[in-house]
């Protein structure tokens, strides 16, 4: 189910844009026509008119008469070129230097805002991942690479705790670490998992396995919350056995070996990662492993290919345009003011139903 935004924020935020093109000259003499603008923030008529009666009230904007476009006024005018080299970029802090097509898709709107506003999302992919200590490499970083806004992605918790304690306009699109207060917006990773293990559950499957990254991060131990939620309403015997790679397929090719080398086997995988999904089916294609009369698979993350495979994955998506508009929404406002007003959200998945879900086999 999609959750949209209170009104009262959509406004808010949307006079806060406005604010910044006519600080910065994109709208200086005369406002468009209301039908262009609701276009260009992709908000609806009403939403519109309401954050320009803000701005009326506020002395932004002369008020508007039937037939007549709106003036900026001219204490608010800024030349065009000086304000635009004032407006520092947004960077995005990942450890991926080719960033992943779902990631680029989520964010599409939050680049296509910045770049309305004169604004660029600048990527960066620092080698500092690993790192125990990251703080002074940050703090060159940071010096080197003024921003308006820091994106942090799949970041370690010293590179989160920095970026908390320092006071610097941060984004997590990513799960925050414990008692690490940043704005974010992330999957709902753990009703996933729950409503996974359920599935598998009912199935009659005892034992299951879950894929990891190495790190225990806190998006993956949403997962193991959920599934052990949902383990905890079968009998007694019902586990999860946790299995760790670093995604490569040669890792997920060793846990797979592992897995079946058990004297008591997960009947059923969860796969965290979009990119565990295909060697995961291929190697057991490999072994000869049928796909679910042998084991059951299910992924929590999505993928543009999925459509591609048969038979159909059985895995969760989040409604795009609600992640990437909710996300576009915090960093503007980010950049803009510096704070995020709108409290950070979980954003529901959607179960796509597939054919890699079945019974458990009797081993």
């Amino acid at each position: 189910m999609e959750h949209l935004p209170k009104k009262s924020s959509l406004v808010h935020e949307t006079a806060l844009t406005l604010k910044e093109w006519i600080r910065t000259g994109m709208l200086s003499e005369i406002l468009p026509g209301e039908l262009q603008l609701k276009n260009r923030l992709g908000v609806g008529r009403d939403t519109l008119r309401l954050a320009l009666k803000l701005l009326t009230n506020e002395g932004w904007i002369e008020p508007g008469s039937k037939g007549v476009q709106r003036r900026v006024l001219s204490k608010h005018k800024v030349p065009p070129q000086a304000a635009v080299k004032e407006l520092l970029p947004v960077t995005f802090l990942s450890p991926h230097r080719v960033e992943h097509r779902v990631t680029l898709l989520e964010l599409a709107d939050t680049q296509l805002r910045l770049t309305e506003q004169g604004r660029s999302l600048r990527f960066l992919s620092p080698d500092i991942f690993h790192l125990k200590h990251p703080e002074r490499q940050l703090e060159r970083l940071v010096h080197a690479h003024p921003s308006a806004a820091w994106i942090l992605y799949i970041t370690s918790e010293p590179i989160q705790r920095w970026f908390a304690d320092q006071g610097l306009p941060t984004f997590l699109y990513e799960w925050p670490y414990p008692n690490i207060d940043l704005p974010h917006v992330v999957a709902d990773w753990e009703a996933a998992a729950f409503h996974a293990g359920l599935q598998l559950i009912r199935q009659g499957h005892q034992i299951i396995g879950i894929f990891e990254y190495e790190e225990r991060r806190p998006g993956l131990l949403a997962v193991e919350r959920g599934l052990q939620r949902a383990l905890s309403t079968a009998d007694n015997n019902a586990r999860f056995v946790v299995f760790k790679n670093d995604l490569s397929p040669a890792s997920v090719a060793r846990s797979l070996n592992q897995a079946f080398l058990l004297k008591e086997r997960p009947t059923a995988f969860v796969l965290s990662r979009a990119m565990q999904v295909l060697t995961t089916l291929s190697w057991m294609v490999s072994k000869g492993i049928r796909v679910p009369a042998d084991v059951s698979v299910v992924a929590l993350a999505n993928d543009t290919w999925y459509s591609e495979l048969y038979p159909p994955l059985s895995y969760y998506e989040p409604n795009t345009k609600a992640f990437s508009r909710d996300i576009a929404q915090r960093v503007l406002e980010l950049a803009n003011t510096g704070v995020v007003t709108q409290k950070s959200v979980k954003i529901p998945l959607e179960h796509i139903a597939g054919s890699t879900i079945g019974p458990a086999p009797k081993l």
